[in-house]
């Protein structure tokens, strides 16, 4: 297995046990290497949330345990990536990447932010939640074409269908885009679970 291979390897094991130092050398040697930030997130940071995801199906008192360890590696990691990509000047359109009040599990849609980025794209989110009166104002950016919903948990329901029954109301051009367990409960008008098909996805809305 080469080297480059081992980079990736190493930071997906090194998130899946919360080690933020060991997580940090990985993606930083990979980035040296010359890997894509696509790559890296993909082969290593959902790698180890897939590992943890069958960790917590098969014991989920002791990955529960785990979590804050491992969320916090991966948003350092995730932070350091963010900071090697360039989002071009003239981007083809805008993307709003959020969840709502509620959401526990924000690190999805941090990695499909990511995602979409290393791809070109310019993405806009709220810090933490985005709330009726944050999407207002992203709504105003005429750039926009789609808004992507992470969304986990089944409490979120109502606040799911406030925000996008706004953004119909505001913008009827713009495309709602949802994952995660609970999607189905949106009202999105597409609905896609694997993050790596949804730039692809996105660019084939945008040219229909």
């Amino acid at each position: 297995m080469s080297g480059k291979s081992n980079s990736i390897k190493k930071l997906a094991g090194a998130l899946f046990t919360g080690d933020t130092t060991t997580a940090l050398e990985a993606a930083n040697k990979a980035i040296e290497e010359k890997r894509s930030v696509e790559k890296i997130v993909v082969k290593g940071i959902l790698k180890a949330w897939v590992d943890f995801g069958e960790w917590y199906d098969r014991d989920a008192i002791n990955a529960l345990k785990a979590y804050s360890a491992v969320y916090i590696a991966s948003d350092k990691v995730l932070k350091f990536l963010d900071s090697k990509v360039i989002t071009p000047p003239d981007p083809p359109f805008s993307v709003l990447v959020t969840t709502v009040k509620g959401e526990g599990h924000i690190v999805m849609r941090d990695v499909i932010k990511l995602l979409l980025k290393s791809k070109g794209l310019k993405v806009l989110s709220a810090k933490k939640w985005a709330t009726p009166e944050e999407v207002s104002q992203f709504l105003l950016d005429r750039s926009l074409k789609f808004v992507v919903l992470s969304c986990s948990q089944d409490e979120t329901k109502a606040a799911l269908d406030t925000l996008v029954k706004g953004v119909r109301a505001a913008r009827p051009d713009i495309k709602i885009v949802a994952g995660g367990h609970f999607a189905g409960l949106s009202g999105a008008d597409v609905i896609l679970q694997d993050p790596t098909k949804l730039y692809d996805t996105l660019m084939g809305l945008q040219g229909a």
